[in-house]
């Protein structure tokens, strides 16, 4: 039980990470590309590294627990992305 909460909880930042990486990123892409400065082409550039990492992350938990099987570490990814979505949205509204 120790081991699912373990690879439940990698999955669940993961996934919090890349969506919230998303929300805030999305103001960026707004915009046209003339009106964007180096600031925030560096802004953008450090999103995309961050969601690079976090999803070869995801991969690497996924791969790294043998001991569970396939179906289930499936199984707790797809429930980890709608619970991360939700404590996403839940955050961006208090803070917004």
């Amino acid at each position: 039980m120790k081991t699912y909460m373990k690879i439940f909880m990698y999955f669940f930042v993961m996934i919090a990470i890349i969506g919230m990486t998303s929300i805030y990123s999305s103001e960026y892409f707004q915009r046209s590309f003339n009106t964007l400065d180096v600031m925030d082409i560096s802004r953008m550039i450090l999103i995309y590294i961050i969601k690079l990492v976090s999803g070869l992350l995801l991969i690497d938990t996924y791969m790294r627990f043998n001991e569970i099987s396939n179906v289930k570490k499936t199984l707790l990814l797809v429930i980890a992305i709608p619970s991360s979505m939700f404590v996403c949205a839940f955050l961006t509204t208090i803070e917004l």
